[in-house]
């Protein structure tokens, strides 16, 4: 008799078995526009040359490979409460070094799948995928909120406003910190200190996903709406990752967070969650925390990186103004509604038809919505990715 026959199988990941679809598409003008990861045409590490840098300091003066405390190195953690939340108060934060951004949410989603909540969490409309398997494997109830018309290419703020008002209290709402995946259109700041009064009156709990922190507009300005739901007075729930802003994609380097002004929540916190990471790996990996907190902590080093991070934001927008003057040229229409967009992805709100048909027929695999990650089109490959979408978006 079989222990394992009754398990259920499930269908493969919508991105992460989208690229095995790729590698076995055997058409030579196939283009793959799936995952958002930025690499450099001639250099490595996707063009930061602070990265090759910090590991030759680490590999020159580190004595050993012992564990790490459970809650993560804290050169690490102090490095990103710096960065992530800027000047705060750091008695009101607890944080935990985590495996990448996923297992920054997974953190979270632990931790609240013990409070003393509603037991729901909304997310956008229009969301990264995981979000939705990370908070229903800890039980916890995911509802989607208004966000994004893909018809009129604009927020629904005023219907967003409206839906909150009547969420349960103590309900978690899942925020994209900046460059919202995958629409890659944002709040403005009027827009996040409403929702901040709003969800600060209404006992909403924001939880941020910041993923892609210095792609909109700079580490500091894209920490902002962070530092305004503290000021308001909320209780802020974080996920950060390094994967995309150090090019650190496969080391899993991510930070979880929790501010409050309650010191006694945050020891409760730290106690269960340390529990939690025990008795399932014990104690975080170290090389990819390493790399970031050399960096961070040399002034030099951070210097380069910020430099260099401007120019891969500069770039993914000169590409993204690239792409949108081809489409103009060959269509006619003006497509300015991919301009407002930022970070990795333009977003055109392609039905699955659509999808379908660019994969299909012309070998340009997106994901859902058309969602296409700017640093994979070239000026090798940028015709037929616009030829390509023009036909897609006139179906």
């Amino acid at each position: 008799m079989s222990f394992f026959n009754h398990i259920p199988t499930f269908s493969p990941d919508a991105i992460l078995g989208l690229q095995n679809v790729f590698f076995g598409d055997k058409r030579p003008e196939k283009v793959n526009l799936v995952i958002g990861v930025y690499e450099h045409p001639q250099k490595r590490y996707g063009g930061l040359s602070c990265i090759r840098k910090a590991q030759t300091v680490i590999l020159e003066e580190e004595q050993n490979k012992s564990y790490l405390p459970i809650s993560g190195l804290q050169i690490f953690l102090d490095e990103m409460r710096e960065l992530v939340f800027g000047a705060v108060d750091p008695s009101a934060i607890v944080g935990f070094q985590s495996l990448g951004g996923t297992g920054a949410l997974h953190l979270g989603a632990r931790l609240l799948s013990v409070a003393k909540g509603s037991g729901k969490v909304y997310v956008p409309e229009q969301t990264w995928s995981n979000h939705i398997r990370i908070f229903s494997q800890e039980g916890l109830e995911v509802i989607r909120y208004p966000y994004y018309s893909k018809e009129q290419k604009q927020l629904l703020f005023e219907p967003l406003i409206a839906f909150l008002k009547e969420v349960e209290k103590n309900s978690v709402i899942l925020l994209h910190g900046c460059c919202h995946n995958p629409t890659g259109v944002d709040f403005t700041e009027d827009m996040w200190k409403e929702l901040a009064i709003l969800m600060k009156e209404r006992e909403l709990i924001p939880f941020f996903d910041t993923a892609y922190q210095g792609f909109a507009h700079g580490i500091e300005l894209d920490r902002k709406p962070i530092e305004i739901f503290i000021s308001e007075g909320n209780t802020v729930l974080v996920a950060a990752s390094s994967s995309k802003n150090f090019a650190l994609y496969g080391e899993r380097v991510g930070y979880f967070a929790v501010h409050s002004t309650f010191t006694d929540e945050l020891v409760k916190i730290r106690s269960f969650l340390e529990e939690k990471i025990r008795g399932e790996y014990s104690s975080p990996q170290r090389w990819g925390v390493e790399i970031v907190s050399t960096i961070l902590s040399n002034p030099y080093l951070k210097e380069e990186w910020q430099s260099e991070l401007n120019f891969i934001r500069e770039s993914l927008g000169k590409m993204r103004t690239r792409f949108v003057q081809a489409l103009r040229k060959v269509a006619g229409h003006t497509f300015d509604f991919l301009l407002s967009q930022h970070g990795f992805f333009a977003y055109p709100g392609f039905s699955d038809k659509q999808v379908l048909f660019l994969r299909e027929q012309h070998a340009v695999y997106t994901t859902a919505g058309g969602r296409m990650n700017l640093n994979g089109i070239t000026e090798k490959n940028i015709d037929h990715v616009v030829q390509s979408f023009i036909q897609a978006y006139e179906l």
